[in-house]
């Protein structure tokens, strides 16, 4: 993480590696702010509640450590920063349960503190009876009467900011890890979302009142946070942020690969050394199908640096998609090594498994990508697959339909490069599709991908069909006139090919789609 590539390790407990970010140089001047001090006890004074600040928030987070370590959850390291604390987890436990119970240790611990802290106050003020007389003594005991005070006040401050309920504070987690234990992830992620933006409006309101920046840079991490529980929340603002700072990015986004092509060609020519130019590019001749393309692309990028765990992952989906399995998993391994919490090489070598046939395995490493990533619905949806073939139709159904209720577009419509997914699985797509149209009949995004399935497995009378059926839904879709178009082409129903294909230059300006329609009108019209 870029993050904690700017902190310094302070050693390891119990195997986690605890980090100090530099923002907490700016923390002396602060209290330097708060307290004005004067003189010595002053001094003093300031720096240890600075020194308390910092210690209380590294045992906030230390707590939400223990705690997942409690329930089986690996923690990276713990980074304490200028605005709190960050506990990097491994992965988010799947079990509701268990969120509840890491997001509760750290209020909890800062509850206690505030106890002790009371305590010592106490005890301070009793002890500093006896000496009223020795002036000095007198005065630097009731510095520390002072300090603890104020230590005990701030606890109760962390405790209370953590418990407001905006994702991701610790109130925003145990929101949502509630909220799914009684009504599912995805209404969790709505409700959570709901109760989130009014609080954080108040915290913005609020910074812009006191005047305090640093809670205003706060808040706009928080909100990034609060969009990530909602798929076209989040794709909004990438789409904007990426629109503002890398077009190029925003472009692939929006689906046009070649244009996002083409701007990172630019960028390559000015940083001929950058290796992320050369992989983002290879990701967007992938998404077109130009598998030779995005194969040099990596090799360049291998060339700077051997091991990039991106670069040998992509490496090894270009093997996969060639049919190579063996040279796919030893890429997908070596990926794995190079990262070894990244969820996607375990969700990739899985899918070889399941390309051998191999059920069991596959699910095993499904089970794993999805521990790590819990919010990708193509890794839900291919787990489907894997029960659905050991015969257990009710766990088969149950991913399914996690993968619609995270996003129904990525969940229903295959990307290309993941037709491969339905080939020789039309009995699995079926049972899939069918329950979706049973509950809506009109679903164009589930028209969609059944009449994909269906052309991929050569069922073009059908695909045709239900083309068709999502046109009448959905008329401005270039990708379903293509589809179209291809079955027409196969079936050697020219004149039907020929005005899909025209079609779809009139619909979209999205360019790879576009040459597309344009090669294939070649082979209609001869």
């Amino acid at each position: 993480m870029k993050f904690l590539g700017l902190s310094w390790s302070l050693g390891r407990l119990r195997g986690v590696d605890i980090r100090f970010h530099f923002s907490l140089l700016f923390s002396i001047p602060i209290a330097y702010y708060l307290f004005r001090p004067v003189d010595v006890r002053g001094t003093v004074e300031a720096l240890l509640w600075v020194g308390g600040l910092l210690f209380f928030i590294l045992l906030h987070e230390l707590g939400h450590t223990f705690a997942a370590q409690a329930v089986g959850v690996e923690v990276k390291s713990v980074a304490v920063w200028l605005l709190g604390g960050f506990t990097n987890l491994s992965y988010r436990p799947e079990k509701p349960s268990h969120n509840l119970f890491i997001a509760l240790a750290g209020p909890l611990v800062n509850m206690a503190l505030a106890f002790l802290c009371v305590a010592i106050y106490v005890a301070l003020l009793y002890i500093s009876m006896p000496y009223s007389r020795n002036i000095e003594l007198f005065l630097w005991l009731q510095t520390f009467h002072s300090l603890f005070f104020s230590l005990a006040i701030l606890n109760v401050i962390l405790v209370v900011f953590n418990l407001v309920p905006v994702y991701p504070l610790d109130g925003g987690n145990i929101l949502h890890a509630s909220m799914e234990m009684f009504f599912g992830r995805s209404n969790a992620d709505r409700i959570t979302i709901l109760v989130s933006i009014p609080f954080l409006l108040l915290l913005i309101v609020f910074g812009f009142i006191t005047r305090d920046y640093i809670l205003l840079a706060f808040c706009v991490l928080i909100a990034f946070a609060v969009a990530s529980l909602n798929r076209s929340m989040l794709r909004w603002i990438n789409l904007t942020a990426n629109y503002l700072f890398q077009r190029a990015g925003y472009y692939y986004l929006l689906g046009d690969f070649e244009r996002a092509a083409q701007l990172y060609t630019k960028q390559i020519d000015a940083q001929p050394e950058h290796i992320g130019h050369y992989l983002a590019r290879a990701g967007c001749y992938l998404m077109m199908g130009h598998k030779e393309r995005a194969a040099a692309d990596v090799e360049r990028a291998l060339k700077i640096q051997p091991n990039h765990a991106f670069a040998l992952e992509l490496c090894g989906e270009i093997h996969s998609l060639r049919k190579d399995y063996d040279a796919a998993t030893e890429y997908f391994e070596r990926a794995q090594a190079a990262n070894l919490h990244w969820a996607v090489p375990h969700f990739d070598r899985a899918s070889v498994l399941m390309e051998r046939k191999e059920y069991a395995a596959a699910l095993e490493g499904f089970n794993k990508a999805v521990s790590l990533q819990s919010r990708m619905p193509l890794f839900y949806l291919v787990r489907s697959l894997a029960h659905y073939r050991l015969g257990d139709l009710e766990s088969a159904h149950r991913d399914q339909d996690l993968a619609v209720q995270i996003s129904p577009n990525d969940a229903l419509v295959m990307a290309d490069i993941n037709l491969m997914l339905y080939e020789d699985n039309l009995d699995w797509a079926r049972d899939y599709y069918d329950r979706i149209l049973a509950k809506n009949p009109q679903d164009a995004l589930a028209l969609q991908g059944y009449a994909d399935a269906c052309r991929a497995n050569r069922e073009f009378i059908h695909a045709v069909d239900l083309y068709t059926r999502a046109l009448k839904v959905n008329p401005r879709e270039p990708r379903l006139y293509l589809g179209r178009g291809k079955c027409h082409l196969a079936l050697n129903e020219n004149e039907k090919a020929r005005s899909d294909l025209e079609q779809v230059r009139h619909v979209t300006k999205i360019l790879h789609l576009q040459r597309q329609a344009e090669e294939l009108l070649k082979q209609a019209i001869q």
